[in-house]
């Protein structure tokens, strides 16, 4: 017989699932040009704990061609 998905079992995997797409995003907006600073703003977060989430230096950002 299946296991019924209680919230218990789902909720791990969803918070996993946003914290993946929200880094994401981050990493797009950092290769467009966004600032750290501005990034930071937009979190509503400390720049230092932004640049721990994710190793800005190491993303390359877009050229213009």
């Amino acid at each position: 017989m299946a296991k019924k998905n209680t919230k218990n079992t789902i909720q791990p995997t969803i918070e996993g699932d946003l914290n993946t797409i929200k880094r994401l995003l981050m990493v797009f907006l950092i290769k467009t040009g966004v600032s750290l600073s501005e990034l930071s703003l937009a979190l509503q977060m400390d720049p230092a704990n932004v640049s721990r989430m994710l190793p800005i230096r190491k993303i390359k950002k877009y050229k213009d061609q």
